[in-house]
């Protein structure tokens, strides 16, 4: 039901070539040769298949230096780094950070490090590797460590292929106008395997059609009990209809694995009931019109005792006025292409312009989508509204995309340059007048911090989030995820996770107490609970930052 926001549908466009990135010298296919990276970087050493491996040295923009076995682009096996101020750490490197022994990475050390360097750790091979990228057969390779290997036809995916995710998982099948589309296996790095049919990046699954009927299969599909079959053997459900839909108790099976048991009205889930995932996880709750509304029932929830913040005393009053910065990324020409961030950023467009969402004016709101959003239009925007904003009002730079490392990636992004850094944002915070400020990212980054799951991550999530959490007061940042977690699409909700939480929050239901006025504090107590229960806990947003937890976003009308 969920994909990962930053890889898993496979929707790609991209050039035949890495624009500043370049062989210079010798054999960059198979044998030796020298590489420019779009940094500026140079790497001296060894190729296999068009990919930098083997042993090699490479020189960063910094002047820092790497020199040993490499596998894949990356730094990987036995090496020694120099850093800028001429300290050195010679031992085991994977995917370019340092491990110990056992492969664990020494976060403390990474943290350390690159709080004194320059070096993000995104000078990563990409572009065309070898072959034809246009019309034919290739490598293509992205800076956050994805890679595709096989046909293409007018630039995209056409025909069989591979495609290698920065998380370890493979695709292997068909592939049309870059969706995985035909048949093929996703394997997954925990040994899962997803196999069957796929149309346009979602998986379909195998057809649950066992009689060669589709329809109603067996008694009473329009008033009564019945199994029905939907078309191409999609699903099947078994159960109470009423006027011809699924209505009552009733459970439905899924093609890809997915099933429902519960309560349904007009043909959606509606009532108490649990989806069980194919991937193992299960969301147990309350549902309305198909979609999720929590463990407990909205309807019979009471508050007791509730504090009701008088208007005049909420940190934002009732004349402030609200300046937005909305940004979409989806069609990503360095980057896999994203599925639904170009939707979430109109959907919240949308809720600012709506009278849910204050009816912000023309003057006080824009959206940038794809093509607009490069970094300096970004930048620009960002000045040119938020310097608008009086000394009691509340400025809000919404992004949804992908992220690396302590930025985030406009569409102009080409492999190095042109990052938004947490910097930039936080500098222009400071710069308005405003007196409170909020960033929401639903952007991934966890495919190039390649941060493991540990019980000590604090000390990175810290370093990651550093720069815009220590903002000027009145600053409150909610990431969609931990910095070692992926950020979630939906293909049920067709949208990011985070985002739809995020705007229903914001409508209303984060209003705990009813008083009308939604805090930053009830807001992200909201999109905590409820991204993590739709998730099955593998997404925990994150909450940054110097403000008052009474902030007020929005006010329920």
């Amino acid at each position: 039901m969920f994909r990962s926001l930053a890889v898993f549908l496979c929707v790609f466009c991209f050039f035949s070539t890495n624009i500043h990135a370049q062989c210079v010298a010798g054999n960059c296919i198979n044998g030796k040769g020298t590489f420019v990276y779009p940094s500026g970087a140079k790497y001296i050493g060894d190729f296999r298949n068009g990919e930098i491996s083997g042993m090699g040295v490479c020189y960063y923009t910094d002047g820092s230096k790497y020199s040993g076995e490499w596998k894949s682009r990356y730094p990987e096996g036995k090496g020694t780094k120099t850093y800028a101020d001429g300290t050195k750490r010679t031992g085991l490197w994977k995917k370019g950070k340092p491990v110990d022994g056992s492969g664990k990475i020494q976060e403390e050390y990474i943290a350390k490090k690159e709080e004194e360097q320059q070096d993000d750790g995104t000078n990563i091979q990409s572009g065309c590797l070898s072959g034809n990228c246009q019309t034919g057969s290739g490598v293509f390779a992205y800076p956050d460590g994805s890679k595709y290997e096989g046909a293409f036809a007018n630039g995209k995916f056409e025909g069989q292929g591979t495609f290698y995710f920065a998380s370890g998982d493979k695709y292997i099948g068909s592939f049309k106008e870059n969706f995985p589309n035909g048949q093929g296996t996703r394997f997954y790095a925990d040994g899962r395997k997803e196999e069957g049919t796929w149309a346009e990046g979602e998986y379909r699954g195998s057809s649950l059609v066992d009689s060669g009927k589709t329809g109603c299969i067996d008694g009473d599909c329009s008033d009564g009990n019945g199994i029905y079959v939907y078309k191409e053997g999609s699903a099947k459900y078994t159960g109470a209809f009423a006027n011809g839909m699924p209505n009552g108790k009733g459970e439905c099976l899924y093609a890809n694995g997915d099933r429902f048991n519960g309560e349904w009205a007009e043909g959606a889930f509606n009532g108490r009931g649990t989806l069980y995932k194919h991937d193992g996880s299960e969301v147990s709750g309350y549902w309305r019109a198909g979609e999720y509304l929590g463990k407990n029932n909205p309807d019979e929830q009471q508050v007791s005792d509730p504090v009701v913040v008088r208007q005049e005393d909420a940190p934002t009053p009732a004349d402030a006025k609200v300046w937005a910065v909305v940004v979409g990324v989806a069609a990503y020409n360095h980057m896999p292409v994203l599925r639904y961030t170009d939707d979430d950023a109109y959907r919240f467009f949308a809720f600012l312009k709506s009278l849910e969402g204050g009816a912000l004016p023309d003057n006080q709101v824009t959206i940038l989508i794809d093509e607009e959003a490069t970094h300096d239009n970004i930048m620009e925007t960002m000045q040119d509204v938020f310097g608008q904003a009086g000394p009691q009002d509340l400025v809000v730079f919404y992004f949804s995309g992908h992220g690396l490392n302590g930025s985030f990636l406009p569409i102009d992004f080409d492999g190095y340059n042109n990052k938004i850094s947490h910097e930039e944002i936080a500098e222009m915070f400071n710069k308005c007048r405003a007196k409170y400020k909020l960033c929401l990212a639903d952007a991934c980054h966890s495919g190039s911090l390649f941060a493991m799951r540990s019980g000590e991550e604090e000390p990175v999530l810290n370093q990651y989030y550093k720069t815009l959490a220590k903002s000027v007061s009145g600053t409150a940042l909610i990431m969609s995820s931990k910095a070692d977690e992926t950020s979630l699409e939906s293909a049920g909700l067709r949208q990011g996770v985070f985002s739809h939480f995020l705007i229903r929050g914001l409508k209303g239901e984060a209003d705990l107490d009813k008083d009308k006025v939604v805090s930053i504090a009830e807001l992200y107590d909201y999109i905590y609970s409820k991204v993590r229960d739709y998730t099955g806990n593998r997404q925990s947003p994150v909450i940054k930052g110097s403000y008052d937890p009474k902030m007020t976003v929005s006010v329920v009308r």
